[in-house]
């Protein structure tokens, strides 16, 4: 009889099927494998193909009047596409804007045409103007505001970006930005919290105010460190061109970009690889073992009724 119960009990231990999350990635959190999610057409809309208003004539940019302008970055587009549509059995995962940071309509990934196919917006950041210290175009410091969130809950992330702001002197620039890493129970690293980092660097243009207005266009940013973007990057990684605006209060500015206007749309295979560390994904006991859900209920309910019969007969009465 004791056997027939440890049987029954194994049975239903080891067969009945759980509601861990379902995934298609199989690594561990030190893999250096690739991770792989929609293949998705894009295109890009240059963050700087924005309308300009009729310039202020006379308005000249000093250090007095530096008041006014924005910074357009997507940060780099392979992320937004990872976090934004996501990999098969992906589950709450969001992109959002606060604090004075909006998501644009620029750059938005695109399926058969169709922007933010997993209707999450996936468009650049455009952070509006804080403050600034203005010497001249080769000498400044322009901070901006606002704060953009990627959270990951089945890859056990919440990364956050805020404030970033841009300086430059003698030939080279700098873009510095707060980084948060919020990791929850399962992830591989510890939150860390990094305010003012050294995020990119940056290649500054012989750009001249005009009208009191002075414009960096497109202009290519590559990551400094691999911390300095909770390791999802490599150093050097080429991040998503920017697009800087200064301005004088007497000076007028560009339009601001359109905002996103997400749609829901299923989410295809997968087939582009995305982010070349695979960091924040679920255990190897968490991966797709290629059984379908409801196929192993079933066979648990038969194998588990199997166990139930042996310990039935064991308690049957003998006849003597």
């Amino acid at each position: 009889m004791s056997v027939s119960l440890v049987t029954g009990a194994m049975l239903l231990a080891v067969l009945t099927p759980t509601t861990t999350p379902v995934t298609t990635t199989t690594t561990t959190a030190t893999a250096t494998t690739t991770a792989a999610a929609t293949e998705l057409t894009s295109t890009t809309a240059v963050p700087s193909a924005r309308v300009v208003q009729e310039a202020a004539p006379g308005c000249d940019l000093t250090s007095a009047n530096a008041r006014k302008g924005d910074l357009v970055w997507g940060f780099k587009k392979s992320f937004r596409q990872y976090v934004g549509v996501g990999l098969p059995g992906a589950t709450g995962n969001s992109i959002t804007a606060t604090n004075g940071a909006t998501i644009t309509a620029l750059d938005e990934v695109l399926r058969d045409g169709v922007p933010n196919p997993a209707g999450i917006p996936t468009g650049a950041y455009r952070f509006t103007f804080d403050s600034a210290d203005y010497t001249s175009p080769t000498q400044f410091t322009a901070r901006y505001r606002g704060t953009v969130a990627f959270s990951y809950p089945t890859h056990f992330f919440t990364l956050l970006l805020s404030d970033p702001w841009v300086t430059t002197a003698n030939g080279t620039a700098t873009l510095h930005a707060d980084i948060e890493l919020k990791a929850t129970p399962g992830a591989p690293t510890q939150p860390s919290n990094q305010p003012d980092v050294a995020l990119a660097r940056l290649t500054p243009p012989a750009a001249a105010p005009t009208n009191g207005l002075l414009t960096w266009p497109d202009i290519p940013a590559t990551l400094t460190t691999a911390e300095a973007f909770g390791g999802f990057y490599q150093a050097g990684a080429t991040l998503d061109p920017l697009t800087l605006t200064l301005a004088a209060d007497c000076a007028t500015v560009p339009t601001a970009p359109p905002t996103a206007n997400p749609v829901v749309a299923p989410v295809a295979a997968t087939t582009e690889n995305l982010i070349p560390i695979a960091r924040f994904r679920p255990a190897p006991d968490l991966a797709s073992t290629g059984v379908d859900a409801e196929h192993s209920l079933w066979a648990g309910v038969v194998l588990l009724l199997a166990g139930l019969a042996l310990v039935l007969a064991a308690y049957r009465p003998h006849r003597t």
